[in-house]
């Protein structure tokens, strides 16, 4: 992480990407707007877009987790009802 982007407030932060994101807002404009640079509102975003994706990610190697914890429980008893007939 940069040290500019140390300098600026979580709270300002998030203002920033809401206004690229959110209300699509071009990048010098929102730099212009928060006497930033061009470079600093970029830096700003794409952290943010890597957050989300490392939360996303972590999300979905928990549903996989439990996705193979279910079919191990499936074919457990799949395995029961088999022998059971048999």
């Amino acid at each position: 992480m940069s040290r500019a982007i140390k300098l600026i407030s979580p709270k300002l932060a998030h203002k920033i990407v809401e206004e690229v994101k959110l209300q699509n807002c071009l990048l010098s404009e929102v730099a212009k707007r928060h006497g930033i640079s061009t470079k600093l509102v970029y830096q700003l975003v794409r952290q943010n877009d890597q957050q989300n994706n490392n939360g996303q990610v972590s999300h979905l190697k928990f549903e996989i987790s439990q996705a193979k914890n279910n079919l191990k429980h499936l074919v457990n008893e799949l395995t029961h009802l088999q022998q059971s007939t048999t």
